[in-house]
């Protein structure tokens, strides 16, 4: 795999761009209409099938195991656990099965994303 620096270095500042925004929705006591909706495992899904991608090109040199899943179920329960103590949050086991969810579609997607243009070089 021969990606340039650069490339590797704009995943990761997505990455960490991605988990400040994440954090800052799971811990506000402001409420976001679309946030708040029936939708709200959806956001889940996206949101951590969208940190599976980023953590994955952030880091090409490992293949997407179990390492990098462990990393991000650690996250989102700990964003869980977070809201438990927050007085206009609570926890739920159901937000930490539609982000587990979201892991699992990248993983089943994946073999669609490898032939997208500008990320198949993730693979090549």
């Amino acid at each position: 795999m021969n990606l340039s620096h650069t490339y590797i270095i704009s995943f990761r500042v997505m990455l960490c761009i991605t988990l400040a925004i994440v954090t800052y929705l799971a811990t506000t006591a402001l409420e976001f209409t679309v946030v708040s909706s029936i939708y709200d495992k959806v956001n889940h899904f996206v949101a951590f099938f969208v940190l599976a991608l980023l953590l994955d090109f952030s880091f090409p040199n490992f293949n997407f195991n179990l390492f990098k899943i462990i990393l991000l179920i650690t996250y989102g329960f700990s964003l869980e656990m977070i809201q438990h103590f927050l007085p206009h949050r609570m926890f739920s086991l159901l937000d930490v099965v539609a982000d587990i969810v979201g892991l699992a579609g990248y993983v089943l997607l994946m073999p669609l994303i490898k032939n997208i243009p500008i990320l198949d070089r993730r693979w090549s």
